[in-house]
Parts: structure tokens; sequence; C-alpha cells
């Protein structure tokens, strides 16, 4: 079985950060979430590839989108299979990340 050209795990994050950027989704603050307490990236790296994968990318606006985890329930996330300590922890998470980059420059 052949198998043809794959996404390097960069371009799969740079545009599951797209979609955190843009639609702020339960889902999606789950996955960058997952990518980050696994290990495999930093939200600093995060932010990275989405600069180099849109130019259009503003930290400042990523900011405010991360404060958009509030609008879902806890439920929506254990929707997905988390536990409630790990719903407060990704909230806190969010919340930390979303203060570094108010206050950080670009």
């Amino acid at each position: 079985m052949q198998i043809g050209p794959v996404l390097h795990p960069d371009d799969v994050m740079a545009g599951k950060m797209d979609a955190l950027y843009n639609r702020a989704a339960a889902r999606d603050f789950i996955d960058i979430d997952a990518a980050i307490t696994r290990g495999r990236y930093t939200p600093k790296q995060l932010c990275n590839l989405a600069s180099e994968a849109d130019a259009g990318f503003d930290r400042q606006y990523f900011a405010q989108m991360l404060g958009a985890i509030n609008r879902f329930d806890d439920q929506d996330f254990i929707d997905y299979g988390l536990e409630p300590d790990q719903v407060a922890a990704m909230r806190e998470r969010f919340r930390t990340w979303q203060a570094e980059l108010q206050t950080s420059p670009q």
C-alpha cells in the first residue's frame, strides 16, 4: 500500500491554532491544550507556527479569543471525555496563557 503525502505535525498544529483563532470551539481548546500538556509544543511555539502559517495572526486578538473558553460550561468539555479536574486545569492554563500574551509585546 502506498501512502501519499502527509502533513508535518507543525502544519497540523498551525491548522489547529487557526481553528482556535477563528472558531474557538470547545474541541479546539482541547486539541491545543493536549499539544501543550503532552509536551509536544509550548504556547510560544504554537504562536510562532500560527504566525508562520498566517501573516495576519495577531497575538493580542488571539489572547482575546482565549477568553472564549468562558463561553463553555464544563459539560461541553466533559462531553469530549475530560474529567472535571482536567477541565479546571485546562481553564487555568488558558487564563495564564491569555495573561502572558496580554502583557507581552508582539
